[in-house]
């Protein structure tokens, strides 16, 4: 007994001790400085709630604290987190002060393999102190011109022309939907930016091995040996990163698009040696393919769930972007027509990002700065715009924030507040949509992935019935989400949604030709 009074009054004492010291080292509050949430934990409570809670712990932190912005102490370092669209618009326009480059650049060596001199390199710190445009300002320039119209017409249909072989090719059959719309992305993408001898053509294999390492991604990032705690997922990283370093080798990539041709140029033109140019397209995959091969099953399962709406949008993709030419028996789907014409699928695909994306957009505080001419950032913190929090704000959104409303953004790409007779009047921020990420690093390839997404949904509806699979009387619709993970891009399902997939019968002899315009 005494031993274990001994434990039990050591462990009080241990407890005891880190309460004071938490009390006697915690963040003061300093004037002007957002209000400071303590965590429960001393010292590492936060931590602790971002790893078991991922997307959903700022939800939790914001209904402890109902501010527009708060600070979160971690350790020896303070993270702010902001709620409002107001201020976050205010983040977004201090560029010069709050930076990404600071935050993105050990992110990405964690998840692709850098070498250290790769990173220094990257940072390109030389251009800076010459007051010339730095390396990671030439690639997101480049890649916001050569995704310009004139190119993403060109790539629109390069894709829609995969997507349209793919699809013709498609049998009648019982299928995971998330799974199957996962691999055709990959195809049809992979193809559309890297060209015919990408490494996901010669060897389709890798698919799965990409699969192995993103969904263990956090965990190799996190690691300090990822190699021994998360083998698996670090030897399906280097492997596939193994190819992409082929790829260049083998000057496979001069059949690639504009962009990825552009991006590999700058690389060599830095001195980035092959390996890590070749670590640099293996993360380009990452931007390119994740998010959008899951959103599409969303957009997908928040549609075919309501037989309403599958009505609705057959019906308005049938007067506003689809034909048939008898002739030649090909029925046809142009983009330009369902982005134009089309408000009603438009709106869904906004509406469903604004459910499955909870990304916080975050900036690195160089130096003590003013936002909204209220709230002082004390330099060396982390500012994090808290996306999933006001996607599901009422007073951002209406009374039905947390319910899906296909006509959301009927009226305006922000969308509108719901709960008035003049819905179409009350417009809501357009800092509050996070769907894209905003200010200076909204997504270079958002239009792009609308090109994939609403024409790959829109040729579904048109030419294929969704059923229950063979012995089940439904459909699992509406999969719980990945909310537990901590957010890097949109939530995935934690289970597939098994469909039968069959022809339409009044379309089912014609061939399926998807295009631009």
């Amino acid at each position: 007994m005494s031993t274990l009074r001994t434990l039990i009054a050591g462990v009080a004492v241990a407890f005891l001790s880190a309460a004071l010291l938490e009390r006697w080292l915690r963040a003061r509050p300093e004037a002007g400085t957002p209000p400071i949430l303590y965590p429960r934990i001393p010292f590492i409570g936060h931590i602790i709630g971002l790893l078991t809670e991922g997307a959903n712990y700022y939800k939790i932190t914001s209904a402890r604290c109902k501010q527009p912005i708060y600070t979160l102490p971690m350790l020896s370092s303070q993270t702010y987190v902001v709620t409002s669209p107001h201020l976050a618009h205010h983040i977004q326009r201090a560029s010069s002060t709050l930076l990404f480059e600071p935050i993105i650049l050990p992110v990405t060596q964690r998840m692709v393999g850098f070498s250290n001199a790769t990173v220094e390199a990257f940072r390109d710190q030389e251009a800076k102190n010459a007051k010339r445009p730095a390396f990671m300002d030439r690639i997101h320039n480049t890649l916001y011109s050569l995704m310009g119209p004139t190119e993403i017409k060109h790539q629109g249909n390069v894709v829609l022309e995969q997507i349209s072989h793919q699809l013709n090719a498609l049998p009648d059959c019982d299928r995971p939907l998330f799974e199957w719309c996962r691999g055709l992305f990959v195809e049809v993408t992979t193809y559309a930016f890297y060209g015919p001898e990408n490494p996901f053509a010669l060897s389709p294999g890798l698919v799965k091995d990409y699969w192995v390492w993103e969904n263990d991604l956090i965990g190799v990032m996190a690691s300090p040996l990822p190699q021994v705690t998360n083998r698996r997922a670090y030897l399906a990283r280097e492997k596939v990163a193994k190819t992409m370093i082929e790829y260049l080798e083998k000057e496979r990539y001069t059949q690639a698009s504009a962009v990825i041709q552009e991006r590999i140029r700058l690389h060599i033109e830095l001195g980035i040696s092959l390996e890590d140019r070749g670590r640099s397209e293996f993360g380009m995959l990452f931007g390119a393919l994740v998010n959008g091969a899951i959103t599409v099953f969303w957009v997908l399962n928040y549609i075919l769930s309501r037989p309403g709406l599958v009505k609705e949008l057959r019906a308005e993709i049938e007067r506003g972007a689809f034909s048939i030419d008898h002739s030649t028996k090909t029925a046809s789907i142009a983009y330009e027509a369902l982005r134009t014409g089309c408000p009603l699928l438009n709106s869904v695909f906004r509406e469903s990002l604004r459910f499955i994306a909870p990304m916080t957009s975050a900036r690195f505080v160089t130096e003590d700065t003013i936002v909204a001419d209220t709230y002082k950032l004390r330099a060396q913190s982390v500012v994090q715009i808290a996306g999933g929090v006001m996607h599901e704000d009422e007073e951002v959104w209406g009374s039905d924030s947390r319910e899906f409303n296909p006509r959301r953004f009927i009226f305006t790409p922000n969308g509108t507040k719901t709960g008035s007779e003049n819905a179409e009047k009350q417009n809501v921020h357009p800092a509050a949509f996070r769907g894209f990420g905003g200010g200076t690093v909204y997504c270079p390839g958002r239009h792009f992935a609308q090109i994939e997404i609403l024409s790959f949904v829109a040729v579904l509806l048109m030419g294929w019935d969704f059923n229950p699979p063979q012995g089940k009387e439904n459909i699992d619709w509406d999969p719980p989400k990945d909310e537990k993970r901590i957010p890097i891009g949109v939530m995935k399902p934690l289970k597939d949604v098994v469909v039968a997939m069959k022809r339409r019968k009044e379309i089912q002899d014609l061939t399926w030709s998807l295009k631009m315009t």
